[in-house]
């Protein structure tokens, strides 16, 4: 297993479970008339990183992990 792999797999799918949450309207943070772009922005970010971070975190060390040891599977019967 290629810890490099491991730790890019985790980000993408982090981020994409992510995804949603970024996109989504409706954020406590929409709703102020003072709030400027980049604190809308900011609000935004945290938001959306840290709902449902320890789902997120699991699913995403389930995923990267086997997506890890498949490729290195693949590329030890290559090698064979």
């Amino acid at each position: 297993m290629n810890i490099k792999t491991f730790l890019l797999g985790f980000i993408i799918v982090y981020l994409l479970l992510s995804l949603p949450a970024f996109l989504g309207i409706g954020s406590v943070i929409d709703w102020v008339p003072e709030a400027t772009f980049a604190q809308k922005f900011n609000g935004i970010m945290i938001e959306g990183l840290t709902r449902h971070a320890l789902i997120k975190s699991v699913l995403a060390t389930i995923i990267s992990l086997s997506v890890s040891l498949f490729l290195s599977k693949r590329k030890a019967v290559k090698g064979h």
